[in-house]
């Protein structure tokens, strides 16, 4: 029987719900399960949000003053047989994703996705997607909530 991995995204999200509700100096970091979301906060740079999934960066959230300046998303170093994230990180990134994009962070509807054609992995919507996987570079997205812009 599968198991779901619903209960530790949803703590990932509250997380960074908690974030941006009540913002750095407010937030707690915490660990539950295999993920565990922290901050590093700076006076004279950007603040940092990350979440990792069994301790490997899956996502990075900066923020400065001026608001949300950029995603940063990872592959989480773990992969299917193609090297494409794995099934959990898959699922992590898509419910923080689809979050980032009700909160008008970044374009709703970007998700993590696979070309059936070509069977790689990607992160955007559409066309407008950058590969991501054991071969890939993490893919940056600029805080933007009606276009898809990668850094």
């Amino acid at each position: 029987m599968a198991r779901s991995n619903r209960p530790l995204t949803d703590f990932a999200i509250g997380k960074i719900k908690e974030y941006i509700d009540l913002g750095a100096d407010r937030f707690v970091p915490a660990i539950g399960g295999n993920t565990s979301v922290r901050l590093e906060k700076s006076e004279d740079r950007d603040n940092v949000l990350f979440v990792t999934l069994f301790g490997e960066r899956i996502v990075e959230i900066v923020s400065n003053d001026h608001g949300f300046q950029s995603v940063a998303v990872y592959d989480g170093g773990f992969y299917d047989g193609l090297g494409r994230p794995s099934r959990t990180t898959r699922e992590r990134l898509n419910g923080i994703l689809d979050h980032l994009g009700a909160q008008q962070i970044i374009p709703e509807d970007v998700r993590v996705f696979f070309d059936r054609d070509s069977n790689v992995c990607y992160v955007g919507r559409d066309d407008e997607r950058q590969p991501i996987g054991k071969n890939y570079s993490p893919v940056v997205l600029t805080s933007n909530p009606y276009h898809v812009e990668f850094e």
